[in-house]
């Protein structure tokens, strides 16, 4: 292991501890919001408002710290969270700002099956075994001077993670059937799920091996922590899937806007944009194949009123819910304030969720 190697690794081992208790980045951070703050934090977006500039990276803006400092420093990265929340999207975020000259290889491991898994990863000699005609390299020498990014790294069987640890400890690798030591000079990033420590308590993946990855351990955002952009992204994704499939989009409804900002995208971002697919087909876009049947649509007082009830919670919100600084910006007395916030059924909980002024009164 290289002198600037183990000065990076240091470095970026002594950050990750310093973010993960001192900024908006530590896992606590990340818990599933109540409803009522679900509903406080989303921007509303009307039909005609156009084009949204919001995109799935939006969901990863909270990690652009801890990001910006690891991506060029020398050192492997453990990307933990659930289906759909955009590790692979991540990884190469990474590679982008990172130092290496060679390319991303990105395996997945789940897809690889485990009789040539070794021989993919490592390479072969001719004549390793029967049908091996020619010498090839493995992902690891393809990845040179670049990253390797092994998805579904708790897929992986574990006599190739004791191997991989070898890798890892030697910076090398030797081919199938070869006896040839290859140095090879790149960056592992793993993705997984499941928490690996987890899958160690459970005897599921190697101590030694977690121990020698978890220099950095990156954990995503889910799509329901983020609930300010479930409704500006399913406009984005609606719009792209309208274009795609020649289609014309239906209006949104409040009905509408209520399901997708309750429901809990356990698919996350996969399973929103799979949502906006049907809805530019003219389904719903959280029920099984089933034809969208035109609601009736609401009378313009509670389209105001709704409407209304976004922008009293967006503006408390972003003020951390400071009753003051509220109503100098939407310009009307506090008693007519907190009349609102009776009529429209904004609860103390929410008034008090920023633990600002409002908790005062």
């Amino acid at each position: 292991m290289s002198y600037y190697y183990r000065q990076d690794r240091q470095h970026a081992s002594s950050l990750a501890h310093s973010l993960s208790e001192h900024s908006p980045l530590a896992p606590s951070s990340l818990e599933k919001p109540s409803l009522e703050k679900a509903r406080s934090s989303v921007d509303y977006f009307p039909p005609s408002s156009g084009h949204s500039t919001h995109t799935a990276e939006d969901i990863h803006s909270s990690l652009s710290p801890i990001i910006n400092v690891i991506a060029p420093l020398n050192v492997d990265i453990v990307l933990e969270g659930e289906t759909g929340t955009g590790k692979d999207t991540l990884a190469n975020r990474i590679h982008q700002l990172s130092r290496c000259s060679g390319p991303l290889v990105a395996v997945n491991c789940a897809a690889v099956p485990e009789n040539l898994a070794e021989s993919e990863l490592f390479g072969v000699v001719s004549g390793a075994y029967t049908g091996a005609n020619r010498s090839r390299a493995g992902y690891l020498e393809s990845a040179d001077k670049g990253i390797l990014f092994l998805d579904e790294i708790d897929s992986m069987p574990m006599t190739l993670q004791a191997k991989m640890l070898r890798v890892l400890e030697s910076r090398g690798v030797k081919r199938l059937g070869s006896t040839q030591f290859t140095p090879v000079d790149m960056r592992v990033i793993v993705a997984t799920q499941t928490p690996l420590l987890q899958l160690v308590e459970k005897g599921l993946f190697r101590r030694d091996l977690y121990f020698r990855l978890d220099t950095v351990k990156i954990q995503l955002p889910t799509l329901r922590s983020r609930s300010d952009l479930i409704l500006p992204l399913f406009q984005r994704f609606s719009q792209e899937a309208a274009v795609r499939l020649k289609m014309t989009l239906p209006p949104m409804t409040a009905d509408i806007d209520e399901q997708l900002l309750t429901h809990s995208w356990p698919g996350n971002i996969r399973e929103l944009k799979a949502a906006a697919d049907r809805w530019a087909l003219g389904l719903s876009p959280l029920a099984e194949i089933q034809p969208l049947l035109h609601p009736r649509p609401l009378q313009l007082k509670d389209r105001l009123k709704r409407i209304e009830k976004f922008l009293i919670q967006d503006a408390l919100r972003r003020h951390d819910h400071c009753i003051d600084d509220v109503i100098v910006e939407l310009g009307i007395p506090k008693r007519t304030l907190y009349h609102r916030l009776k009529v429209l059924n904004v609860t103390a909980r929410e008034m008090c969720a920023g633990g600002g002024e409002a908790c005062q009164a």
